[in-house]
């Protein structure tokens, strides 16, 4: 199985959607599980805190693709995102909602009386535990994980895997125990591990997947400074166990009766001393590795001035503004000017450089620079031919870079955006169809030609860019789009909700003329489900006619 680091070094820097969404299932039901124990039960808030915590993930899945151990983070941000969504909701709702949970519990049997007393301490004893003890326990028990697939995860033998569940569920106890929850460990044990067993409600993955890939976001990795801190907080921490140790020393030899306190005391702070050690050897180690990378940064950045130098001593421009997403934006308002006021040469300069480097260069100006600035930039290649044949270059040195590499993702959806903007959806087809059946392209420009393959009726080609997973998870997402604000118009809801019939509508008919029978009236019953009026059922009928199945809804099912 693929580990979670993989699959989010995958999202990052391969922008694999698929990787993530594999992420989200693999994870899905234990956070939904710990989301619907802290709001109590309430199955709509946990799949808002759900929501939340992989929106979370997806903004943060830099820095998170160097955590051998992903339960851990998500354990902790469920806590936060629970906490955050349970005080915005109104507390009748909660209220009723508790009182629906504890009658369900209360006529269960005597496992799930054990859990009716476990649940509502749980979660707040899980969080007194430290983060190696909840890791832990959170892997064997909420996750069902295997001793050996946890020695794995956490670096250890399987049986100092075992050792340290065991040590950890003893902990467990003991500070239920405190709180008045008494049962046995085997009891513990077996409530906890029915929590693997909680599942998600359907469609919700793809709610989810949605909403964080939507989002975009994602933070910066950390640095070396970084590192530096948590070592000198871990000294900080070595000297503070040293005067522990004391201070039980000095205890122990008050009272003779004491003494044996006192060694275990000893112990336990040795221990911790020694874990400490190693600790701090690692982050070491961590900061040794992060100096080799600085030192390879400023070689290239070295490398970087010298050539930027020799181009300014050859006469060739250089740009030497630091480029940021300010003046990006800055720029692109001046080209959008220059266009209206008929300055074309000099909105021409303007986007070169915004293509070329500015957007390139500027975080989160990438999805600008393949939709916006393409617009831009197509609206001056209509009215300035030296625009039309800058544009059809880059068209082209995409093109060539997609042909010559597999792998080249920005390179396809470079050239799908320009051929969309130029509404040249014959070009796209010509070279979707020089690739062999498999190849990732083909699926990439099947997606980038959609519309043109639906309309000429290639409804297998515009399969493999928009398969029914694909189109169940979209439909998903924006027919359960919640309300927007009070300021929202009357008419932007209902151009929402145009969208969402227009393109179930198109899947119908591509999945019709593909031959998916099955699938498609699976889709159709959906958008009927979210709107059966007679205008939807109307062009509905008209997009099965296309796809050549007129009688698809009228027949039975197979």
């Amino acid at each position: 199985m693929t580990e979670d680091a993989e699959l989010l070094r995958r999202y990052v820097f391969e922008k694999s959607e698929a990787a993530f969404a594999e992420l989200v299932q693999r994870h899905l039901d234990f956070v939904y599980a710990g989301a619907l124990r802290r709001v109590g039960g309430d199955t709509h808030l946990a799949e808002d805190v759900t929501q939340h915590v992989f929106v979370a993930l997806a903004r943060s899945a830099a820095p998170l693709a160097r955590r051998p151990v992903l339960a851990g983070w998500l354990y902790t941000t469920t806590r936060f995102a629970a906490a955050q969504v349970v005080r915005s909701e109104r507390r009748r709702q909660a209220r009723e909602q508790e009182a629906h949970t504890m009658n369900e519990l209360t006529s269960s049997s005597a496992h799930d009386a054990e859990w009716q007393r476990l649940r509502p301490v749980l979660d707040d004893t899980l969080d007194e535990l430290n983060e190696r003890d909840r890791e832990a326990v959170l892997l064997r028990f909420f996750e069902a994980r295997s001793f050996a697939d946890i020695g794995g995860k956490l670096r250890l033998t399987e049986s100092a895997a075992r050792m340290r569940v065991e040590r950890a569920l003893d902990k467990l106890h003991g500070a239920l125990s405190r709180r008045g929850v008494t049962s046995t460990t085997a009891a513990l044990a077996l409530a906890l591990a029915s929590q693997s067993g909680v599942a998600a409600p359907a469609g919700l993955g793809a709610t989810v997947t949605g909403a964080a890939l939507a989002s975009g976001a994602m933070a910066g990795a950390g640095t070396v400074a970084t590192l530096l801190t948590i070592m000198t907080n871990g000294k900080i921490l070595l000297g503070l166990a040293g005067i522990a140790v004391a201070v039980a020393l000095g205890t122990a030899f008050t009272a003779a009766g004491r003494v044996r306190e006192a060694e275990v005391k000893w112990s336990a702070a040795a221990r911790g001393q020694t874990t400490l050690d190693a600790r701090v050897s690692d982050l070491e180690q961590r900061v040794q590795a992060g100096a080799k990378r600085l030192q390879s940064v400023e070689a290239e950045n070295a490398r970087l001035l010298r050539s930027a130098a020799e181009q300014k001593a050859a006469g060739v421009a250089v740009e030497e503004e630091p480029v940021t997403t300010d003046l990006v934006q800055e720029r692109l308002n001046r080209a959008r000017q220059l266009v209206s006021s008929g300055d074309y040469p000099a909105a021409l300069k303007e986007m070169i450089w915004l293509f070329d480097v500015g957007m390139k260069r500027a975080a989160n100006m990438g999805p600008v620079r393949l939709s916006g600035g393409v617009s831009l930039f197509t609206e001056l290649a209509d009215k300035y031919p030296p625009a039309r044949a800058a544009l059809d270059e880059r068209r082209e040195a995409a093109r060539q870079k997609m042909l010559a590499d597999e792998g080249d993702f920005d390179a396809m959806s470079e050239y799908g955006a320009i051929s969309r903007e130029l509404n040249d959806g014959a070009a796209m087809i010509g070279l979707l169809e020089q690739f062999p059946s498999g190849d990732r392209r083909r699926a990439e420009l099947a997606r980038s030609a959609l519309d043109d393959l639906v309309e000429s009726r290639r409804y297998a080609l515009a399969l493999e860019g928009r398969n029914f997973t694909s189109m169940t998870s979209l439909f998903e997402i924006m027919s359960r789009a919640r309300p927007g604000p009070a300021s929202q118009t009357e008419e932007s809801r209902r151009q929402m909700r145009e969208s969402v019939i227009k393109n179930a509508v198109r899947d119908v008919e591509v999945l019709a003329g593909a031959g998916e029978v099955a699938d498609a009236r699976t889709m159709a019953n959906r958008l009927l489900a979210y709107d059966s009026s007679e205008g939807t059922q109307t062009v509905l009928q008209q997009h099965l006619a296309r796809a050549g199945h007129p009688d698809l809804m009228s027949s039975p099912n197979p």
